[in-house]
């Protein structure tokens, strides 16, 4: 067993060294969420808890994926968002951030150089083209936005490129889907477009998700894959059982489910629907690329509602739940899966994180005798008096009552010089310890 590091913890520790090394990081993550707040949205009184939602999924035969990340009611799965995991070969691009929605929770001024591109447009096709001469493999592209189909020319143009240079690569758009006619989506078929993504807005009246709906099964006669993907907001649960059946007599494909954020903006509007920050925000503290947001309470616990629900009543569409944890997992494998670290450091296959084991202050002479012994591997660092060993070793101290603090660590480069990122600490004991937690 692992556990997290927390201040409460730390207090019952003898070993200073460990103690005070332990609440520089407690005390950046209280920092941390000194600053979420700060943008106006209070964190949860409740903190999230859904290990008897997911145990019980498990128990009807929701397939966990990345970790737990991501869960689905069934095997039917897109293979964009399988690649998605550690986004080898995908590529994701926009030909401008202009949208005719307006939604509250939208979290496109988070990217950059939003203003930009909600006055001016991307060349694609010239971007599509210079990766191809670069020589980067592509096996799955996007189109989104903004919405794609106010710049129909360009997006079919797009599809069009893709399927002369890439035939094999998987293709998708993403598009709130009021905008799709029937030329439209005859040119993405003879582009060989695989898969086209519906949003459905649950803010929007009914006769507009109707409406959504009639263009979903139009667009059913021309792509081999329609999906819905759409944030689930806490509260509409009632109307989201009403609407996954609906999408199964489409015989749409599946939904993805996605975690709700809130975009760091706009908090009267969430403040006015009585929606709080999940509590803890984050699994780990870090600078992540996605721009959604943060995670807001009670998003997570419906969506693993609406799995359930799928699996009792035997939907046919692959229901996916994808948390907001699940979009970071890319990022942190593109940044460590072709790094070399010295012998101290393992690289983890289910969060991808470097990880390596440290103990402190007196513990240390102890385990240094132990790892000489059997010609392992460690560093020292006597400013914070750690000795830092392989997690692999932690076997060979199974005799002794130590405390041992597993280190989670991302690669990042400054000035094409590799630096190692420390993120997260957690804490085991020799006894305690499983190899297959890493």
């Amino acid at each position: 067993m692992i556990a997290k590091l927390t201040k409460d913890k730390l207090r019952t520790f003898q070993n200073k060294a460990l103690v005070q090394y332990g609440n520089i990081y407690t005390d950046i993550e209280n920092a941390t969420i000194e600053q979420i707040e700060s943008f106006g949205l209070p964190l949860s009184r409740r903190r999230h808890h859904v290990l008897q939602q997911t145990e019980q999924l498990r128990a009807k035969g929701a397939i966990f994926r990345n970790n737990d990340k991501s869960i689905l009611s069934n095997g039917r799965i897109s293979s964009a968002c399988e690649a998605c995991r550690t986004g080898t070969g995908s590529y994701t691009t926009f030909v401008s951030l202009k949208c005719h929605r307006d939604c509250y929770f939208c979290f496109n001024k988070n990217q950059d150089e939003y203003n930009f591109y909600l006055q001016n447009k991307k060349n694609v096709n010239q971007d599509l083209q210079s990766l191809v001469d670069q020589g980067v493999k592509l096996t799955h592209l996007g189109l989104t936005g903004g919405e794609p189909l106010l710049h129909p020319a360009e997006t079919l143009a797009f599809f069009r490129l893709a399927d002369e240079l890439v035939p094999d690569a998987h293709t998708r758009l993403y598009t709130a889907g009021d905008l799709i006619n029937e030329d439209i989506l005859q040119g993405l078929k003879d582009a060989h477009v695989n898969e086209l993504r519906f949003s459905i807005k649950m803010e929007d009246t009914i006769q507009k998700r109707n409406y959504i709906l009639q263009k979903i099964a139009l667009a059913k006669q021309y792509i081999a894959d329609v999906l819905v993907e759409m944030p689930v907001i806490p509260g509409t649960g009632e109307d989201m059982k009403e609407l996954l059946p609906e999408l199964d007599k489409l015989n749409v494909f599946g939904i993805n489910l996605l975690e709700f954020c809130f975009p760091l903006g706009n908090a009267s509007a969430f403040k006015e629907k009585n929606l709080n920050l999940k509590n803890p925000p984050y699994d780990v503290y870090y600078n992540f690329w996605y721009a959604g947001g943060l995670a807001v309470a009670g998003s997570a616990e419906l969506c693993l509602e609406l799995v359930d629900f799928a699996i009792d009543k035997k939907l046919k569409l692959g229901v996916h739940f994808c948390s907001l944890e699940n979009k970071f997992t890319g990022q942190i494998y593109q940044q460590n899966h072709d790094q070399a670290l010295d012998e101290t450091f393992i690289f983890s296959v289910k969060d991808y994180y470097f990880k390596t084991a440290k103990v402190f202050g007196k513990e240390r002479g102890t385990v240094k005798k132990i790892l000489e012994k059997h010609h392992e591997p460690f560093t020292i660092n006597n400013d914070y008096q750690f000795l830092q060993f392989p997690i692999q070793s932690i076997k060979l101290l199974k005799n002794r009552d130590l405390d041992i603090v597993i280190s989670s660590n991302v690669v990042e480069m400054e000035q094409n010089q590799q630096v190692i990122r420390e993120v997260k600490l957690e804490w085991t004991t020799p006894k305690m310890f499983e190899m297959l937690e890493i």
